[in-house]
């Protein structure tokens, strides 16, 4: 039951204002019933020194509907204790039939705010489908973040969703096909609300690559995205690589899919091209790790007149920088409590060669370029690496004295701290064995580089404070095409740019979202490529809501217990009623609610209560 004000302008004059309550008569979808409970004439309140009578009115109103909220309601319920267990089900509760969820009503929440609702009905309009394709994206979403599994498995349990659920499996499949070819227009619309509605910094962006499996042995043909690579988790299975973009505050921007055996370091400029970002009119600076170190990349940052922030392995660079990292001279040390050195920094500024063939004609092309250094040393990264390597090394040592048939060299595993020294059999002179010697000299050399990494950049500050433009925000950036950095509008010390590197670290928690954490993007049961790449675009705007909902929570808790809280959020109707009892709700539970000003309190629901709820998480704005 509801309020609402009416009002009817007399011949008189006079204007007779009502308050009326509204119900929704039973067994009709569209009709109501009204009923008068007070009136008010504007003579009369304006005699009694009101000077605006609709105002008043609409006070009284005010009053009414929150004297409703807070009136406490019961209901009597009569339960047949005597009542036996019934075989054929029939009036009993089951939980597949009656249990609904709740906790959609917060991705709802997002759902809406993003207007990705608008988006959908203003498209699908003109398509000519009986179903409703936004009712369909948004189940397919909440789904997904609530209890990932396939489209089918999906659609055999959307009776746990309130409202519209009339359509079949055929409806979800042609729904992503829509959704595929809008694909663009949509992640651009996604961007777009995310920074008008939340907030978005997107100067520095971070980029990375993962990939996922397929529950099948054989690749696709070359024009497929679906190959055997280098698999993240070592499996054999065909898998498909995803380069992801993702801004400063941990929130996805877009995406990109190649295929299973592209080398990562190839993936950037195709991302990049290809990508809802604007990398040629507003300045960027990529941050990516050592597998997307090449000249290529490095150029195509810099030709677009942007930043990079890209580490490189010290162990595979050249003498010279071997030399600069481990000399004892230039370091800023950190020390801890007892005057131990915890952290180390350097920088230094090079010119540096490169080389890289052009895309036009094929042929090798070369030119130098600045570049600023950053080394660094940490006693927790060195102590890791020892850690890591000594099991590795114990394996070494067991193999020591060994006979193998094996004469080829490896650098990875036990193999890389072994020598093979030839051993032969009577007279023969070609060696039939090789014996297994533990090589010290190998294991020192790898330990002189222990706790060192270098960061490669072109991003530069300000020379000094007197420099900064008080007219732009510090993030302000330009190229600066005279030695080719980017240079920010403050002062960059080397330590706010290991600082920007070492913000990477969000971007692989959020891949560990996507595959072991709360959305199980793996293993991907689809065969058509069509469907495969409308399958990662509902998963990566799952994801997208995922990450603003752990966002608005401050970032205190997981993905994973999000799930868990709000996939157990559910209510029981009570049978013979239109009575729902929640069955589930805890202190997270009750944050998420608070944090979105969605209104779910009692304990006991008339569906006319959860309309009303779900109606407001379709409301475009809150208080944040």
């Amino acid at each position: 039951m509801a309020y609402m004000m009416t009002k009817n302008v007399l011949k008189s004059g006079d204007t007779i204002y009502y308050i009326n309550t509204v119900s929704r008569i039973p067994g009709e979808k569209t009709k109501h019933k009204q009923v008068m409970v007070e009136k008010f004439s504007a003579n009369d309140l304006r005699s009694r020194g009101e000077e605006d009578p609709q105002a008043y009115v609409l006070q009284r109103l005010n009053e009414l509907r929150e004297e409703a909220r807070n009136t406490v309601r019961t209901m009597s319920y009569q339960v047949d204790l005597g009542l036996g267990l019934s075989l054929s089900g029939e009036g009993d509760l089951r939980v597949s039939d009656d249990c609904k969820n709740l906790g959609f009503a917060a991705y709802s929440r997002l759902y809406h705010r993003l207007e990705l609702d608008e988006f959908v009905n203003n498209r699908r309009r003109y398509l000519d489908c009986s179903f409703n394709i936004n009712v369909i994206f948004q189940h397919l979403l909440y789904s997904r973040c609530l209890w990932p599994a396939s489209k089918k498995n999906t659609w055999e349990h959307k009776g746990r969703f309130f409202g519209d659920t009339g359509y079949g499996l055929q409806d979800v499949y042609r729904s992503m096909d829509s959704l595929l070819k809008w694909r663009t227009d949509l992640l651009r619309h996604l961007d777009s609300k995310v920074k008008q509605k939340f907030g978005r910094r997107d100067t520095v962006v971070f980029y990375d690559v993962t990939n996922y499996y397929f529950e099948r042995d054989e690749a696709d043909d070359e024009n497929g995205l679906r190959a055997k690579g280098p698999c993240k988790e070592h499996r054999p299975e065909p898998i498909i690589q995803m380069g992801l973009f993702m801004d400063e505050l941990s929130i996805p921007i877009t995406y990109e899919l190649f295929r299973g055996n592209t080398n990562d370091c190839e993936t950037l400029p195709e991302a990049m091209d290809g990508s809802i970002i604007d990398f040629s009119d507003s300045r960027k600076i990529v941050v990516a790790d050592k597998g997307m170190l090449s000249y290529y990349n490095i150029m195509k940052i810099r030709d677009a007149r942007n930043g990079y922030v890209i580490s490189q392995s010290i162990r595979k660079s050249d003498s010279q920088t071997k030399e600069f990292a481990l000399s004892c001279e230039g370091w800023e040390r950190t020390l801890d409590g007892n005057g131990n050195v915890v952290s180390m920094i350097k920088e230094r500024t090079i010119p540096r060669r490169a080389s890289t063939y052009g895309d036009i004609d094929g042929k090798k092309h070369s030119g130098t370029y600045n570049e600023r250094q950053v080394f660094i040393w940490s006693r927790k990264y060195s102590d890791r690496a020892r850690h890591e390597r000594q099991a590795v090394i114990e394996k070494a040592l067991q193999s020591e004295g060994k006979r193998s048939k094996d004469f080829k060299d490896s650098s990875y595993g036990k193999s890389k701290y072994l020598r093979k020294s030839p051993v032969k059999a009577g007279e023969l002179v070609q060696a039939d064995w090789c014996l297994y010697e533990f090589d010290a000299s190998r294991l020192e050399e790898d330990e002189k580089y222990d706790g060192y990494y270098l960061i490669c950049t072109n991003v530069v500050g300000v020379g000094d404070e007197s420099q900064i433009n008080p007219d732009k925000p510090s993030s302000h950036a330009y190229y600066r095409d005279s030695d080719g950095f980017l240079v920010l509008n403050h002062v960059v010390p080397a330590s706010e740019i290991a600082d920007i590197y070492r913000g990477l670290w969000k971007i692989e928690e959020t891949f560990k979202v996507t595959k072991t954490g709360m959305l199980s993007l793996r293993p991907v049961f689809h065969s058509r490529q069509d469907r495969i790449r409308a399958h990662f675009l509902i998963c990566f705007i799952s994801l997208v809501l995922e990450r603003l909902l752990e966002r608005q929570l401050g970032w205190k808790y997981s993905a994973k217990s999000i799930q868990q809280s709000l996939s157990h959020f559910n209510a029981v109707q009570l049978a013979n009623s239109n009575i729902y009892q929640v069955a589930y709700y805890d202190v997270l539970v009750d944050t998420i609610l608070k944090a979105l000003d969605i209104d779910i309190s009692r304990k006991f629901l008339q569906q006319s209560d959860i309309r009303r709820i779900i109606g407001q998480t379709k409301k475009k704005d809150y208080e944040d």
